[in-house]
């Protein structure tokens, strides 16, 4: 490694994990991106792991690129368990081809030795460097890993107006919600993998740990009076962002007609260069008998009150093969496919198909 180390770092290195994290663009083909996390990258750990390891690779004493590990409790094959997730990659282009992802994943598998049978991590589709470490043996007894399925997130663009005409009506929760939105979400989530299973008590913590309210979350409501529904629409623009590094010439007739559609319709104008969208993510998803009638009802009527020039995006997203994701239709949406890689220290108990994998957006 000549003379480049990895070392534990905290939240003392934080404006300079950011800054490397904005000198690791994306290129999407059409405009290159970063997903800032600023001003505390920290923030998202804080409210989705109970505990996190950190590793810097440093040249000297500069910081060159880091490296995250995450625990939480989740369900695998029905059984809440203690797993974990493999975050925040990045390192900085003079410091890459060093053969930082296999020196940090030694060390991350001796932290979760004793602690996590089962893990995950995601990768954009197509991530050879990531995805040619799938299967590898790479430190001893190293964890059976594959691809187990694709992420699918759908951004639905803010343009035409659209109206709920589902048989289902849509409002806010109030505090009163609280145990049906509990059952409903405890319901979906126990049909799944690496899903959360609430108490009102854990809920009611979870809503004042990410600082959100009880409103912000929505009610379907049958024509019996009923609760069969529940979403969570959440600006994360406080801990999470996507901030335009630069477009490319192949967007330049698609910039064109968006700007003068944005004159006509209720669109939320482009941001320039350096600057980010604003987006609404749609998460905490869930349905009685999974209907995707229903979460359409609940996407249609937050599209509809946000239809107002704020926002570009509203992200809505599961499992490839989920037929919830049919909820998203009749909608103008474009769509960002991740790998879900699953990890297992536990060979015996090791399948390469999850069960509908549950992963929270609003922690990308």
């Amino acid at each position: 490694m000549d003379e480049y180390r990895i070392l534990p770092i905290d939240r003392s290195h934080n404006e300079r994990m950011i800054s490397i994290l904005r000198g690791a663009p994306i290129n999407s083909g059409l405009f290159t991106v970063c997903f800032d996390k600023s001003p505390d990258i920290f923030a998202i750990p804080r409210m989705k792991y109970s505990d996190c390891m950190h590793l810097g690779f440093f040249r000297g004493d500069e910081l060159k690129g880091f490296a995250s590990l995450g625990y939480h409790d989740a369900l695998i094959g029905g059984r809440i368990e203690k797993i974990f997730c493999l975050f925040h990659f990045y390192v900085m282009p003079e410091a890459r081809g060093r053969h930082f992802s296999e020196k940090a994943l030694e060390i991350f598998l001796d932290d979760i030795s004793g602690k996590a049978n089962f893990g995950y991590c995601l990768t954009l589709k197509g991530n050879r460097q990531v995805e040619i470490l799938v299967g590898r043996q790479l430190h001893g007894q190293a964890p059976a890993s594959a691809i187990a399925g694709d992420l699918i997130i759908r951004s639905v663009i803010f343009s035409l107006p659209k109206r709920n005409r589902t048989v289902y009506s849509v409002r806010n929760a109030t505090i009163n919600d609280i145990p049906d939105i509990v059952r409903l979400l405890n319901t979906e989530q126990e049909k799944r993998d690496m899903g959360q299973v609430y108490t009102e008590n854990t809920f009611s913590q979870s809503i004042t740990k990410r600082m959100i309210g009880t409103e912000d979350y929505y009610m379907a409501v049958d024509r019996a009076g009923r609760n069969v529904g529940t979403c969570l629409a959440w600006d994360c623009s406080s801990f999470r962002r996507t901030r335009v590094i630069k477009f490319s010439p192949k967007f330049y007739p698609l910039l064109y007609t968006y700007r003068i559609l944005e004159k006509i319709l209720p669109m939320a104008p482009l941001p320039a260069e350096g600057e980010c969208f604003s987006e609404l993510t749609i998460t905490d998803c869930a349905a009685e008998a999974r209907n995707p009638a229903i979460i359409h009802a609940l996407l249609t009527e937050v599209y509809h009150r946000n239809l107002n020039r704020k926002y570009h995006f509203m992200n809505f997203g599961s499992c490839s093969g989920d037929p919830q994701l049919d909820a998203a239709k009749g909608f103008m949406f474009t769509n960002v496919t991740s790998s879900i890689i699953f990890i297992s220290l536990d060979r015996n108990r090791f399948r390469t198909e999850l069960n509908l994998p549950c992963v929270d957006i609003a922690y990308l």
